[in-house]
């Protein structure tokens, strides 16, 4: 609720500033309200808006500025590699989970005769239909083909 009040006030704030006045006033249930507009019944108070300050545009020699090669620190070949080592080990781990994964899939589409499947969105399990289960079972098979030698 809090972020909602600061957002409506940063709403009000900055889309009145142009506006002329702004007016500030508290409700008979505490809640504090602005506007533009002044109302009749209220005790209203004044908000003095500041304005924003300018923006003032780079000059054209700040913004050409290049780095160079040289400015770069150099890379070290041995870290480099063991850094390409270490990735390659990861990746290695999540190909055979994945691996894994489409296995235990393909095994499942290829074991039953009736094969369900959960709604992520409901929870409700409803059993595949032929067409589903094809379209599974190709997945599968592909996962496999990519993820496992």
């Amino acid at each position: 609720m809090k972020k909602l009040f600061v957002f409506a006030l940063f709403l009000t704030v900055f889309c009145t500033a142009n506006a002329g006045k702004v007016y500030k006033w508290v409700d008979e249930n505490g809640q504090i309200h602005y506007s533009s507009n002044k109302p009749d019944d209220q005790n209203v108070k004044t908000v003095k808006i500041r304005k924003a300050p300018k923006v003032v545009a780079k000059k054209a020699a700040e913004e050409d500025v290049e780095v160079t090669p040289e400015a770069e620190e150099p890379v070290d070949p041995e870290a480099e590699k063991e850094a390409k080592a270490q990735m390659a080990k990861v990746d290695a781990a999540n190909r055979k989970k994945q691996c894994e994964t489409a296995r235990k899939n393909l095994n499942a589409l290829n074991s039953s005769t009736r094969v369900a499947q959960v709604d992520e969105e409901t929870g409700a399990r409803t059993m595949m239909t032929d067409a589903q289960r094809i379209k599974a079972f190709q997945q599968a098979n592909k996962a496999v083909r990519d993820n496992c030698n």
